[in-house]
């Protein structure tokens, strides 16, 4: 037994996100933001001194060394923060675990951010000529914790705010791929599965109609009619050559009315003068949309079981016409009816194939009706959507209705 490895799937739009920290466009947004604020709170501290009585002027790259590096910090202290926020996220069901962890975490950052930046900014002052700093470092810190502390662990909450709202994005474009993709999936197996219903149904009328055609033959053999049989079975040949070639579920009404034609030819042999058939088609349907085969399995049941169990001469009339954007088919036949068949074959396969197919097609857009004829027989109305086929080329050329063949003898 052959062994079958399912190798992994690696399309670009299926890998996994990479964190938004991992882009370099990121990075370079990051940058920009730290050093525009950086340069206009500089730029602020400049001017302040500048049109102060009470302090020392200082220049602007003092102005931007005195501001600038704490932009920077801030920045590469990003990705510990948002590392805390994938590791400890605020879910319904460890939101305190969490808050405990984070909270510590923005003590540290405050004091992280604010030392760095108070060591980088001095050594910066005292390279452009600033005077010396005459607090000590631990002073000095004490004295910007008591003043940054809180903007700092705002910051801290806003950054946190911020992952959580990318990890949230982040999960919500892959479910909407991941029900994007199970939907397509979903369509598709649904699109299998009705192709695979139609061409079931289509394969159980192809040797309904065979058997029966077959069943005539042998009659016909067994009355010595060889004529008939000769010609029923070139016409049976056409009819399963076109049946077997053309595998669309739809086809123009056009083509169907000639499918037609040829198997009523069949027909007419075997019933002589007993069978008329008329066919009222109104000229904007014949380029209709209709199931393959839809109309010879309606008018089978209208012969089989309305013509040929009543004496004398029977009529089979088919319509077609529009009734607001819904396309009718109508088959008629002066047979007994529905209510007198004594027996449920009236409405037997060749019925029940039919309704199925259509709703197969259609769902819920169609109908399918079937009752007794004012004055006798039985008519089956089709209604489906009116569409012009485009999906199937004419492949056969119309033929004349054989309306009623003239008595045959062997």
């Amino acid at each position: 037994m052959q062994e079958v490895i399912n190798e992994p799937d690696n399309r670009p739009d299926e890998q996994p996100p990479r964190s938004v920290l991992r882009s370099w466009r990121t990075w370079l947004i990051g940058f920009v933001v730290c050093t525009v604020i950086g340069l206009l709170e500089g730029t602020q501290a400049w001017l302040g001194s500048v049109g102060s009585q009470n302090d020392m002027p200082i220049s602007w790259p003092q102005g931007l060394a005195s501001t600038m590096p704490s932009w920077y910090f801030l920045g590469l202290l990003l990705p510990p923060i948002f590392w805390m926020a994938r590791r400890f996220p605020f879910h319904e069901r460890r939101w305190k675990l969490s808050l405990l962890a984070h909270l510590p975490a923005a003590a540290i950052f405050a004091v992280i951010h604010l030392g760095a930046a108070s060591v980088i900014t001095d050594w910066l002052l005292a390279r452009l000529g600033a005077p010396p700093v005459a607090h000590s470092f631990g002073a000095n810190m004490f004295r910007l914790l008591g003043v940054y502390f809180v903007v700092e662990v705002f910051f801290y909450a806003m950054f946190v705010g911020f992952a959580h709202a990318l990890d949230y994005r982040r999960q919500f474009r892959a479910r909407e791929r991941d029900a994007a993709q199970l939907a397509l999936k979903t369509s598709r197996l649904e699109g299998s599965l009705t192709r695979a219903n139609l061409e079931s149904l289509r394969m159980q009328l192809n040797p309904h109609f065979l058997f029966n055609t077959l069943n005539a033959i042998s009659v016909m053999a067994l009355k010595g009619e060889r004529h008939g049989v000769v010609r029923t079975l070139t016409l049976l040949s056409d009819l399963l050559r076109v049946s077997l070639e053309n595998n669309a579920q739809v086809v123009p009404l056009r083509d169907e009315i000639v499918f037609l034609e040829r198997y009523l030819e069949i027909e007419q042999i075997r019933f002589k003068d007993r069978l008329t058939v008329s066919m009222n088609l109104a000229p904007e349907t014949l380029d209709a949309e209709v199931p393959t085969l839809v109309l010879q399995p309606l008018v089978e049941n209208a012969i089989r079981h309305g013509i040929s169990r009543k004496p004398g001469i029977g009529q089979v009339i088919i319509r077609s016409f529009t009734d607001g954007d819904m396309l009718v088919l109508e088959v008629r036949d002066t047979g007994p009816g529905f209510a007198h068949a004594g027996d449920s074959s009236r409405t037997g396969i060749g019925l029940a194939n039919t309704r199925a197919r259509i709703e197969q097609l259609y769902g819920a857009h169609q109908a399918m009706q079937i009752e007794d004829a004012p004055g006798g027989g039985a008519i089956v109305r089709l209604r489906t959507p009116f569409h012009i086929c485009t999906s199937a080329e004419s492949s056969a050329t119309a033929t004349p209705l054989v309306a009623a063949a003239e008595p045959r003898t062997a």
